[in-house]
């Protein structure tokens, strides 16, 4: 939903920020301010600072920072949007709704209520039917080393069938359309029936620790082995990660994940000491797995098995190399780590012995980094004795780190490729990997559902827009990448061009060849702004402007392209304002004047939460 100015501010002074951060940092008095050990990484000497004040917080070790509103973002795994709920409900708050939000809100209260009776009728029915089947799945989790302790923990149940919850749930008032909406039950002509039948189900909740989705695994042969509850309205596999409510103390605490492919693995790697451990759902890592994720920690391992899916599964996972990996162009880098286990062998079998366990930990210490990992992958399948599959290598290889170029680490890596292919006999420098490197092409052909589902904006809207044909964009900023969206958007959508040149009260743009080409657009007629086809107009200024144009595909029009044109005008402004932070934060680690800087700080998060608060609905 969107907030109103006011409301941020009504939630925000209602928010005791020292009683917010008390449960996480041991404060203390110093002055008019408050000093901790700053709770996101481990310090011995306090750096963590509280103004009550200004109701702002920085810590001069790690350079975090922020209001209430950031601390809940950080410590919760939440957006701002979900920030400011949580604040407003904890201080009593009611957040003034349009009518369209209020009915979406009050669908997603009737669904979260669903699952939590789901939850509590599959786990009761788990525990305290004599039913044959219930029996078996009793006896099939003890096996696994799952008793009734853990079963109760991860609140395990078992589902019947036959009706039995549609029946339960009816009698809790339940309505039928909610049902099927929450994916809990299908209707089969004119009945509805249980959507699972005879599984162990493993719920899945939400940050939050809300149920919102169900997973049911067989405990006979029967195909298929894992159902998983369908996207709805509370659950979606991208964003979704299993045991991340119970696994987010201990990330948060020791700043680090692991991401394994199933539920027994969550639950025995958390039996085992490992509590910091989540699950995809049915998907590969994706962008807002590792976006969220990295609110909270700063190294993510993927644990993948040693099987060929399991080496599929982590050649996907280089998807996730980009520049944000690199230090120089992310204030609290996320680093990615690879754990192969032996062939054969899952997190959840290693658990079960204590040198399984020993084994497991050693792997843990010695994890290979993504970016090594993947070049490693496309080396080991060339001949690198023979001249020719020697450069289909160094080729294969550089296609890892392309998104990195321009970085330190595009330049570690070039010298690793080169440092391997010459001992297999090539004579290869470091510089021959970067001048091959900067002639290559940047990976942004996107074609896949996953790649497509990445590039929609995350403002809701449908309009998707995707980049085919693209000449080299790894070199620019993330401004810069933007800017160059939001003018091939308004070069081949009229709608778009006239809303962005009648909207904005000055130009959107700072580089100078997007600017120049935005002043040729408002010397336009009323006439030839509307005509779809402008590139004769701008050729002079941006020389190929219908490569520009032509390197995205926008699939809709009308109000689709308006919300896409808005969703870069609201990152356009949020990238200026994160840039201002991270200057800001780079000079209080040089000691700069700290008062002045601080107030500065919490003025620029404000407009930023500002910002936010109009952006997100």
């Amino acid at each position: 939903m969107r907030f109103s100015e006011e409301d941020i501010a009504k939630v925000k002074e209602a928010t005791d920020l020292p009683a917010l951060i008390r449960p996480h940092a041991d404060l203390r008095q110093k002055g008019r301010d408050l000093w901790a050990c700053c709770p996101f990484h481990k310090e011995k000497t306090p750096s963590f600072k509280v103004d009550p004040d200004t109701g702002f917080w920085h810590c001069f070790g790690c350079g975090e920072g922020g209001d209430a509103f950031g601390f809940v973002m950080r410590t919760e795994g939440m957006s701002f949007p979900e920030a400011v709920g949580f604040l407003a409900d904890k201080a009593n708050i009611e957040i003034r709704k349009d009518p369209r939000a209020a009915a979406a809100a009050g669908q997603r209260q009737r669904l979260y209520a669903i699952c939590a009776d789901t939850a509590d009728f599959y786990m009761n029915y788990l525990h305290k039917s004599t039913d044959h089947s219930a029996s078996a799945a009793r006896d099939y989790l003890s096996r696994r080393g799952f008793g009734s302790a853990v079963a109760l923990q991860w609140k395990l149940g078992f589902a019947p069938g036959n009706q039995a919850l549609v029946q339960y749930l009816r009698m809790r008032k339940h309505r039928d359309d909610d049902m099927i909406l929450a994916n809990v039950a299908i209707r089969k002509g004119r009945e509805l029936r249980d959507r699972f039948y005879q599984r162990i189900i493993f719920p899945i909740a939400d940050i939050q620790g809300r149920t919102i989705a169900f997973g049911g695994r067989v405990i006979i042969d029967k195909e298929p082995k894992y159902l998983n509850s369908s996207e709805t309205p509370l659950f979606h596999k991208r964003r979704n990660l299993y045991g991340i409510d119970q696994a987010k103390p201990s990330m948060h605490e020791h700043r680090l994940v692991l991401v394994t492919e199933g539920y027994t693995d969550v639950i025995a790697l958390h039996k085992a000491g490992h509590s910091y451990s989540v699950a995809t759902l049915g998907t590969a890592l994706t962008a807002q797995h590792v976006k969220m994720l990295s609110r909270t920690v700063n190294r993510i391992v993927y644990v993948f098995d040693g099987d060929e899916a399991g080496m599929r599964a982590a050649d996907r996972a280089a998807q996730h190399i980009d520049r944000s990996l690199s230090p120089e162009f992310a204030s609290s880098p996320v680093r990615l780590d690879v754990v192969c286990l032996p062939r054969g062998a899952d997190p959840a079998d290693l658990m079960e012995s204590d040198e399984g366990q020993q084994q497991f930990t050693q792997m843990l210490e010695t994890s290979t980094p993504l970016i090594e990992f993947a070049i490693n992958r496309r080396l080991e399948k060339w001949d690198l004795s023979r001249p020719e599959e020697r450069q289909r290598a160094l080729n294969d290889s550089l296609d890892v780190i392309v998104p990195l170029k321009g970085t330190m680490l595009a330049s570690h890596y070039a010298q690793q490729i080169a440092d391997r292919l010459s001992s297999s006999g090539g004579d290869i420098s470091e510089k021959q990997v970067l001048d091959v490197l900067e002639q290559a092409r940047d990976r942004t052909a996107i074609g896949d559902d996953d790649a497509a589902e990445q590039s929609r904006p995350e403002t809701g809207d449908k309009s998707v827009r995707v980049i085919k044909d693209a000449e080299s964009v790894s070199s620019l900023s993330a401004t810069e990448l933007i800017e160059r969206e939001l003018l091939a958007l308004m070069i081949v959508s009229s709608g778009a061009r006239n809303y962005v040149l009648e909207s904005q009260k000055r130009t959107p743009f700072s580089h100078p060849m997007y600017l120049a080409a935005y002043e040729q657009m408002t010397r336009l007629t009323d006439a030839e702004r509307s005509h779809v086809d402008i590139t004769a107009r701008l050729d002079d200024v941006i020389p190929g402007v219908a490569q520009l144009a032509s390197a995205y595909y926008f699939e809709d029009t009308g109000e689709n392209t308006r919300a896409l044109a808005d969703s870069l005008l609201f990152r356009l402004r949020e990238s200026a304002l994160e840039r201002k932070i991270r200057l800001i934060r780079s000079d209080l680690q040089k000691g700069d004047s700290a008062k002045a800087l601080l107030e500065e700080l919490a003025r620029v998060s404000h407009e930023l939460h500002q910002i936010r608060a109009q952006r997100f609905q």
